[in-house]
């Protein structure tokens, strides 16, 4: 179809830039001629000259053709656009638009418009212009293109669009259109860090009545800029806080202006400049790859599997396969593993989607400002997993997404299992997986990884050899001829490796060798044509023709890596940039480097491998010591430093050993395989200083406790050598239970009773050396009638002998034994005894403290709420009269979370969470243990209340997996917590597969399973998993069998078996002692629940009633997300929540 120069033109920016003549699009040309088509609107109908362009479009290093690509580029242009429209001048081009013509403008019109409405009292004909204005919008504007002048015009119009919106927000809160509350609550989800959005949410939650929602939206704001800017609210903001907690209701004030957050990054979106092209002798491979991306730009997702040798061909392949992925629609993300990268977790992947400037070649938009994420400071390889795949998947919901993974082989092998979540993430997202990896004997784990993309119906290429004729004309096309006998060699030698026949070429062209006569091209029958061994020695052909000065230059680079920056070689060689750019632009002009993002690279690991070995051995040692110590003073990661501190096995000197002292938990944090085999290397060599090695000692005892071994004899020496005599502790301390595990308990008995002399032991292991001794004298409890008569045999012994501890432990641990049976009125009464026995002993407080807990735990299973808030009381004045850190603040906030006291619950956790071995109570509770339980009900809280930010803030302070008997029993919150989370972003699958370990009894014996399994059988039918669903019910109504009197497992029982059969009653009935007892928040769900199951059996009247009660409970405690669930559930029903009255004694607690 032809365009008419007198049809209308329209320039659309808000978004791709694009533009059509009448109703027919127009081709802009690639993605460098849509730059310049998008600097020359920018302009607004100014000239702009030719060098001005070249410095929009190349930046600060353009080619040396640029010149000729901007008359190319400025000529394709009109042929699209017309002369009139693009035109030239002594001072340059411009484009002239007629009013309207561009998007950008009629929005400023239509923005206007509804300003003008606004004033003069229109209020609903503003919100129409603003809804015109906002709909002209199609993503970020100039997406995809990046310049100077881009970006501040991209940074204005985003702003004004936040200005449009925040308008449009506060119209409708004046309108009353209570549905602004969650266009907000989405907006402040997209832009957390713009003030002006929070101060609006706060506004409209209030003026709907939502008070308790509005405070906290407040304190969610609060918490937002605190940590990620490190700033309290403005003004505004806080001036609306204090007047919704001081007045009934409000009126909407005058606009508030703020300038944006910082502009979140977008997931990377093009591979290094990937190649375009056919691909000779690759046809059905790269015809297979097409056929996927076809697929994945119509939204299918799937996996692909590439291996091949070394050189074979697999990157040209996939640069080929995906050259056009953008012009498809489809981003491309590109991360390449190297040898390093095996001691890092999961950074390949991270490399890959982590963001990185954009390229003016960028094919398609990077995700929206709403798809920020957090980003990878956090290197816990469970954690970050997580991150990395919220940020693919935030990308896939921009556009679909090619995730490439390059030489897969040198990943880490936390990437291994990863890489299994993003094959099974294929099935549900727009996302094209790619792994590219060598084929090595042995490799069972890339076999699994390859079988795992196999069973799920994905691609599997094995690139072979190339045919000869393809390698021939390869071969060819270097040297510009048909070729003679002898250079023919180089087919036959490379077996079809196009980089062995590449690099043996290149290597006889460098050296003069190859002569063209009569049209062929040959070398004299002197030149031999060797076969690489298997390629280095071609290699190091190409190598041997760059200078000396630039081969010196490179080995040093080589000492740093596959990858590595200009300045990291400055300081490595003590040289200046400028004596080093010759070497380095001859190594970039003979190819043997390649720019790298704001880096560079050795194009192949090969060429990186020949020059380091062609450093000396015992001179390769001393330059790695050289260079970590370079790298550290210029602020390196530890990592990086690590990695040649491992290269220099035999050098290990002073230096070395402080800066591992000092960032050895740093390093064990973020890399503890690198960790664990660097400190095994410095404490062979027998470090001088003992303090050093005492500290080292317990960095490894640390790490591989952590890692299930029991290093008893490094605990033992750390003990003997460690000066800090909380350190000398805590190795006597581990060295105990590590002996008793070994099977040695009077040993480990002995270990204690020698610590507990020592008159330095602080207070808190002091205390915990207590604890532990009164464990093994107790012996195990899996016989608890031996364990009651050795427990009474022990107390009557301590009161003979007059020692009040050994007798409150031997009570305590009866009071153990009976909780064990859930014979919890028995329990409570030694528990009563023990602290008769403490009361007068000021000095053992931490088991006081202890008891006080095990009360409160008890008073719960009791359903005796009152008497438990007394014992919490009574621990909270007992802390002060002491003056220790705390009370029961961990007891506190397990209580406050179940009688709906949220707020108070996240008071408690925040008085301890930011340093738990010193705020939690001095006994039993070990500080990891407490960690997880803690940060666990906080996240629980946040994730009912939907603030996701501050949900996987708190999971990410804690360990994935807990590694003790201790953490395990404690994990409960932090498992449901995680599953909730992933609930609300609807994985439900994964939320099953989480609170796994809560329908394993054996997992952890002790643990209060009960209270989360009426949750998992929810979930476990929501998904058709009947099976799952019984076998949660039957382990709770286990529970409950064992509970000699019925109390709270009962109940869960209870509801585990209504939800099973559809019957209401029993519900019903849980709900009612729930009530009765102020377990508000059990009481919520468990209305809920019921209000469905009415539903379900035809009783509509009284569903509405118990749904409008559950609904007004989660109104209370800020559970969005439970109170959307509810709505939900019932309206499948037809049922409307009917609006009721919380009881006065959940009011009381709540």
């Amino acid at each position: 179809m032809q365009t008419n120069p007198d049809d209308p033109l329209r320039v659309s920016v808000l978004g791709p830039v694009r533009a059509w003549r009448g109703g027919r699009e127009l081709n802009l040309g690639p993605a460098r001629q849509r730059l310049l088509f998008a600097a020359l609107v920018v302009a607004g109908g100014r000239d702009v000259g030719r060098d001005d362009l070249i410095a929009e479009v190349w930046g600060d290093s353009p080619p040396a053709t640029a010149t000729g690509s901007v008359y190319t580029y400025v000529s394709g242009l009109r042929r699209s656009l017309g002369r009139e429209t693009l035109t030239s001048g002594p001072t340059g081009y411009a484009v002239r638009l007629r009013p309207g013509d561009l998007d950008s403008e009629r929005f400023a019109t239509a923005y206007a418009e509804a300003a003008r409405r606004h004033d003069a009292g229109d209020l609903a004909a503003a919100v129409a212009a603003l809804d015109e204005a906002l709909g002209l919008w199609h993503g970020e504007p100039y997406a995809g293109l990046t310049g100077h002048r881009l970006e501040f015009e991209r940074a204005r119009l985003v702003q004004r669009r936040l200005d449009a919106l925040g308008r449009r927000a506060r119209l409708l809160i004046e309108l009353g259109d209570d549905g602004v509350v969650a266009e907000l609550t989405g907006l402040v989800r997209d832009h957390p860090l713009h003030e002006p959005l929070h101060e609006l949410l706060v506004l409209a939650l209030h003026r709907t009545g939502r008070r308790a929602e509005a405070v906290e939206a407040y304190r969610a704001a609060r918490h937002t800029l605190r940590t990620e800017l490190g700033i309290e609210p403005g003004s505004a903001l806080t001036d609306l806080y204090d007047r919704v907690r001081r007045d009934p209701a409000l009126t909407v004030g005058g606009g508030t202006s703020g300038s944006p957050g910082p502009s979140p990054s977008p997931a990377r979106t093009t591979p290094g400049a990937p190649g375009a092209g056919s691909l000779a002798g690759r046809a059905d491979e790269l015809g297979r790859l097409r056929s996927l991306l076809d697929a994945l730009a119509a939204g299918q997702g799937n996996a692909v599997w590439i291996e091949g040798e070394p050189g074979i061909g697999k990157t040209a392949l996939l640069r080929a396969a995906f050259a056009d992925a953008g012009e498809r629609g489809c981003q491309v993300a590109w991360g390449s593993a190297e040898e390093l990268d095996r001691y890092v977790p999961l950074q390949v992947v991270v490399r890959a989607v982590q963001p990185q400037p954009r390229s003016a070649d960028s094919p398609v938009a990077p995700p929206p400002a709403g798809s920020h994420l957090d980003g990878f400071a956090t290197t816990d390889p469970p954690v970050l997993a997580d991150r990395v795949l919220a940020r693919v998947r935030a990308a896939c919901a921009v556009a679909p997404l090619v995730l490439v993974v390059d030489d897969l082989q040198w990943a880490d092998p936390a990437s291994v299992p990863f890489w299994d979540r993003l094959v099974a993430a294929t099935r549900r997202m727009p996302l094209l997986l790619v792994a590219a990896a060598r084929l090595e004997p042995g490799g069972q784990e890339l076999a699994r990884l390859r079988r795992g993309v196999r069973s799920r119906q994905g691609a599997v290429l094995r690139l072979g050899a190339l045919p000869p004729e393809v390698v021939e004309q390869l071969v060819v096309r270097l040297v510009g001829a048909p070729l003679g006998p002898n250079l023919a060699e180089v087919v036959s030698i490379s077996a079809g490796n196009p980089l062995y026949a590449r690099e043996m070429t290149t290597a006889l062209l460098r050296r003069g060798a190859v002569r063209t006569v009569d049209g062929v091209a040959d070398i004299p029958d002197s030149v031999p044509v060797e076969l690489p061994r298997p390629l280095l020695a071609v290699v190091r052909g190409t190598v041997d023709l760059l200078s000396p000065r630039t081969q010196d230059v490179l080995r040093t680079a080589a000492l740093l890596g596959t990858r590595f920056s200009v300045d990291d070689v400055v300081a490595v060689t003590g040289e200046s940039p400028f004596e080093l750019v010759t070497s380095l632009e001859e190594a970039l002009a003979a190819n043997v480097l390649v720019g790298a993002d704001t880096a560079l690279a050795f194009r192949h690991s090969f060429l990186r491998r020949v020059l380091y070995d062609s450093i000396p051995a015992p001179a390769r040692t001393m330059l790695h010591r050289h260079t970590a110590e370079v790298l550290a003073r210029g602020g390196s990661p530890v990592t990086r430093v690590a990695e040649q501190l491992v290269a220099a096995a035999s050098v290990v000197d002073d230096w070395t050993v402080s800066w591992l002292v000092a960032h050895c938990a740093d390093l064990a944090r973020r890399a503890p395989q690198l960790a664990g085999e660097l400190l095994r290397r410095v404490l062979a060599t027998g470090p001088a200083d003992p303090r050093h090695r005492a500290q080292l000692l317990i960095a490894l005892v640390r790490l591989d406790l952590r890692d299930d071994r029991w290093p008893l004899d490094e605990a033992r020496e750390a003990a003997g050598l460690a000066t800090d005599p909380a350190e000398r502790a805590e190795m006597r301390h581990l060295l105990a239970a590590m002996t008793h595990r070994r099977g040695d308990t009077p040993a480990a008995i002995a270990i204690l009773r020698d610590a507990l002399a020592d008159r330095a032991v602080p207070d808190f292991w002091r205390t915990r050396h207590w604890v532990l001794l009164a464990d093994l004298r107790r012996g195990p409890l899996d016989d608890l009638d031996r364990a009651d008569r050795r427990a009474a045999a022990l107390h009557a012994e301590a009161l003979a002998a007059g020692q009040p501890y050994e007798a409150a432990s031997a009570l305590q641990t009866t009071w153990l034994t009976n909780s064990v049976r859930r014979d919890h009125e028995r329990a409570l009464e030694y528990v009563d005894r023990a602290l008769d026995v403490m009361r007068d002993n000021p000095a053992f407080a931490g088991l006081y403290l202890d008891l006080l807990d095990n009360r409160t735990f008890t008073l719960h299973n009791l359903d005796r709420l009152p008497e438990a808030e007394r014992t919490l009381r009574e621990a909270r004045l007992f802390a002060l009269r002491h003056r220790l850190p705390s009370g029961l603040h961990t007891a506190s906030a397990v209580q406050y979370f179940w009688t709906g006291r949220w707020d108070d619950a996240l008071a408690e956790i925040s008085a301890v969470t930011d340093d738990v071995p010193r705020n939690t109570l001095l006994g039993m509770r070990d500080p990891v243990a407490v960690a997880l339980l803690l940060h666990g009900v906080a996240a629980l809280v946040a994730a009912h209340r939907e603030d996701g930010v501050l949900a996987r803030g708190h999971l990410d302070a804690t360990d994935a997996l807990p590694a003790s008997d201790a953490e395990r029993e404690s994990c409960g919150f932090l498992l449901v917590a995680r599953a909730l989370v992933a609930e609300t972003r609807d994985r439900p699958d994964e939320a099953l597969r989480v609170v796994g370990p809560l329908l394993a009894p054996e997992y952890a014996p002790l643990a209060v399973r009960h209270q989360w399994l009426p949750e998992v059988t929810r979930l476990a039918l929501d998904l058709g998993r009947r099976d799952v669903a019984e076998r949660a019910a039957a382990i709770c109504a286990a529970e409950a069998a064992r509970e000699v009197q019925p109390a709270r497992a009962y109940r869960a029982a209870a509801r585990c078996r209504a939800l099973l059969t559809d019957d209401p009653e029993p519900a019903l009935a849980a709900a009612a002692r729930y009530r009765e007892m102020g377990w508000v928040t059990e009481l919520a769900a468990t209305l809920e629940d019921a209000a469905v199951l009415l539903a379900a059996n035809r009783r509509p009247h009284e569903a509405a009633v118990a749904g409008g009660e559950a609904v007004d409970l989660y109104t209370m405690l800020g559970a969005r997300w439970d109170l959307r669930r509810t709505q939900r559930r019932l309206a499948g029903y037809g049922v409307e929540p009917a609006p009721g009255r919380v009881p006065g004694n959940c009011l009381d607690a709540g």
